[in-house]
């Protein structure tokens, strides 16, 4: 066999004489399979390790969420029911006929069956009135509630019926368990006791863990401050448990994972009651416990599904090696066996010692190509001399493009200099770049002393200089202004050092790789001294109504009470005409002032994370007995979850009952407003229909205007001031969402708002 059969054998894998070398393919298809394995194992552990992590980050979140959503359930809920018991206090207070008493306290279990006994006891313990009659003329002295009642409001922790457990059956045949509430009566010696069923903090449990789908795999626990579990597992309630988690939960909420006494190992999402409004807590503490077993059965059903894809993925790789191989190295024998026949013409000889047979080859084949560029060589000359022809025909291009160039630059810098406003122009090093003659009648800079020099340490007070160096190291980074560039009010000084409040329009300029910041700027000091004239007279003119007014009005109440003395048919719907355009005017002067507040950016927000549903509800109960008085139905539709949202309370509430209110107040008698609060997208929507007559379409651009009316006659027939929805639509806008309206005349009209979601 010849020198060249023995070189094209090894090449192809093929048995020969002496030594058998192996090729490019085998080589190839092993590194492919060890590098998928290799791949495929890193990939599972460091998948596994990270989904690990992140799902029980993930799971732990939602268990103190949960925790988290128990606690101000059970905050809230104590605290209404306290609320309910101190106005009861107060109404019992003026009642003596002991059938009224007794009609009271039975038709305040009605409205809260979970009510177990409500009673009256008289300053020596003795129970007054009871519902049910259940313990009438018996001494309860000696009970704490009646103890501790006595001088102040007593809320008592979960503990088991003592005088009631055989008067009063429990829940499932379970021992009647009780929480304690005891309310002195004003001004009687009386003492309201009333015994909370614990079976509602298992209508709460219900209530957050099944809408979630989280009631079989989440285990919730209430436990009391003394460490005794109130509500959980049959296994745990009713005893003493010492965990980490109980003692972390003192602190703030959170996620642990820990070992319980059964021996097992739990994912542990915590929280603390934090009261709520007067009532402030009974150091209860919940635990949501997930078995980790549980928790982590994600992960393992992903590493099997990881190392069964990890392995076919080594055996496709495997393949392809074998067949990328083949295929590169098909061409370089194809190449080989060319330069064979060349060399039968002559030439360079082929040497076949080289490391492998492909190399080998592909040396003979180079060597072969040497004679063939020497014969292109007087084709490369002919090549040369055109691309210089085409060279200086593209230099001749430039050339021209260039002109073109300085002639815009001409125009630009004529446009600067005509500009109405201050121009400046700086580079992404903070130096400026160009400076028009406006800007150097502003700051007193002549361009030739201002071009160059850093922009922060000229025209920015020392006291702002760190911000201004973070904005620009900001735009370096990102390469676009802050905040999208919109205008912003800056402070800037001039060449004597006299601070200027101006107006700032900023953009990033690209042209290539040159990249600059050109801002306009406009002197806005005489527009702030004029707003600041106008806020002090809104205030002014505000206050110096609104004094008389509140008095005015405080003495048409009492007037209207009865102070003095008994008014005739005339006299008291003349009082109530007089009470109630005092009311409009003090409304006027509220709305005067949020609108001045708004304006000038005073409107400050007290923003916490709370149920959307709650919200709406309270502003509901604000207006039922407006839209009752115009004879209008309410109708709340909402979605069973809660809603959380981070907003301010009181504000959204003032936004849902001017629009309920306007709603009520152009429908007509008998009809009915329907509000629905639906989720979407990462937003919550509120939205309040009703079938009056609409907005007509000449006065939709102007709706939420100040001061804007559909009709805006002396002679109109709906009353207002026309800054309700100007109010709102700012309010929303401040938490970040957005208001609208749809309507169709005298069919159907919506005002809708939306808030972002939390969390």
């Amino acid at each position: 066999m010849t020198t060249a059969q023995q070189t094209l054998a090894g090449s192809l894998d093929l048995p020969g004489p002496g030594r058998r070398r192996w090729g490019l393919g085998r080589w190839l298809a092993i590194a492919f399979s060890l590098l998928s394995i290799l791949v495929t194992a890193g990939l599972v552990l460091v998948a596994e390790r990270t989904a690990s992590a992140e799902v029980r980050s993930t799971i732990g979140i939602n268990l103190a969420e949960l925790a988290n959503q128990t606690t101000s359930r059970l905050d809230r809920a104590m605290f209404e029911r306290y609320r309910e018991s101190e106005l009861m206090a107060l109404r019992i207070a003026q009642l003596r006929d002991p059938a009224r008493l007794q009609a009271e306290l039975d038709a305040m279990q009605r409205s809260y069956p979970l009510y177990a006994w409500i009673g009256l006891a008289d300053a020596h313990g003795k129970v007054l009135a009871a519902t049910g009659g259940v313990l009438v003329g018996a001494d309860v002295s000696a009970r704490p509630w009646w103890r501790e009642g006595r001088s102040r409001p007593f809320l008592g922790d979960v503990h088991e019926a003592v005088m009631l457990a055989k008067l009063l059956p429990g829940r499932g045949g379970q021992p009647l368990r009780l929480v304690d509430i005891a309310i002195p009566v004003p001004d009687t010696g009386q003492v309201l006791g009333v015994h909370l069923s614990w079976a509602w903090a298992q209508d709460v449990h219900k209530a957050i863990f099944l809408p979630v789908g989280r009631d079989q795999a989440a285990e919730p626990l209430i436990v009391a401050q003394d460490g005794t579990v109130l509500l959980g597992p049959k296994d745990v309630e009713g005893t003493k448990v010492a965990l980490p988690s109980l003692d972390a939960a003192r602190h703030a909420r959170g996620y642990a994972v820990e070992r319980w006494p059964d021996g097992r190992d739990y994912l542990v999402g915590y929280a603390r009651d934090a009261g709520y409004g007067g009532y402030q807590g009974l150091g209860w503490r919940v635990l949501v416990r997930e078995d980790l077993a549980v928790a982590d059965e994600p992960v393992r059903r992903l590493r099997q599904h990881l190392v069964l894809w990890g392995l076919l993925v080594a055996a496709a790789f495997s393949a392809l090696g074998w067949w990328t191989a083949r295929l590169v190295t098909r061409p370089l024998h194809d190449l080989a066996a060319d330069a064979r026949l060349l060399e039968q013409g002559g030439g360079m000889p082929v040497r076949g010692d080289a490391a492998y047979a492909e190399v080998s080859e592909l040396g003979g084949a180079l060597r072969s190509m040497v004679a063939n560029l020497r014969a292109n060589d007087a084709v490369l000359r002919e090549l040369n001399a055109s691309l210089e022809r085409r060279v200086e025909e593209r230099t001749a291009a430039l050339r021209e493009t260039f002109e073109h160039v300085r002639e815009n630059e001409g125009r630009i810098q004529t446009i600067l200099e005509s500009a109405p406003d201050p121009f400046i122009a700086v580079d992404l090093d903070g130096r400026i770049t160009d400076w028009n003659s406006r800007a150097e009648a502003l700051f007193g800079w002549p361009r030739e002393d201002a071009l160059g020099r850093p922009v922060i340490q000229l025209l920015v007070p020392e006291r702002y200089r760190a911000s201004a160096e973070r904005a620009l190291e900001l735009v370096r980074m990102t390469d676009r202004m802050p905040l999208g560039g919109a205008p912003l009010e800056r402070i800037v000084v001039d060449r004597e050092g006299r601070e200027i409040e101006v107006e700032l329009r900023a953009g990033v300029v690209r042209t290539g790789n040159l990249h600059l910041v050109c801002a306009f700027m406009t002197d806005i000091r005489g527009r702030k001294e004029v707003d600041r004239l106008k806020s002090e007279f809104v205030s002014t003119v505000s206050h110096e109504l609104r004094t008389p007014l509140t008095s005015v009005y405080g003495s048409l109440r009492l007037l209207a009470g009865g102070v003095g003395g008994t008014l005739s048919e005339q006299g008291r719907q003349l009082l109530e005409m007089s009470t109630r355009s005092c009311e409009r005017l003090i409304r006027l002067i509220n709305d005067v002032l949020d609108v001045e507040r708004i304006a000038s950016g005073r409107l400050e927000l007290q923003l916490e994370t709370l149920d959307l549903r709650t919200v709406v509800e309270r502003a509901l109960h604000d207006t039922s007995a407006y839209t009752a008085e115009l004879g209008v139905r309410v109708r709340f539709d909402a979605p069973d979850d809660a809603v959380p949202v981070h907003v301010d309370a009181d504000r959204i509430t003032q936004v849902v009952v001017n629009l309920v209110s306007n709603a009520a107040k152009f429908s007509p008698g008998g009809d009915e407003v329907v509000v629905a609060l639906r989720v979407h997208e990462g937003h919550a929507r509120v939205g309040v229909t009703d079938h009056g007559p609409g907005i007509p379409p000449a006065f939709r651009s102007r709706v939420f205007g100040r001061f804007a009316q559909a009709d805006a006659s002396d002679r109109r027939e709906k009353g207002g001031t026309g800054l309700g929805l100007n109010i709102c639509r700012s309010i929303v806008q401040a938490h970040g969402g957005s208001i609208g309206f749809d309507s169709e005349p005298r069919v159907r009209t919506e005002f809708w708002f939306e808030v972002p979601v939390a969390g």
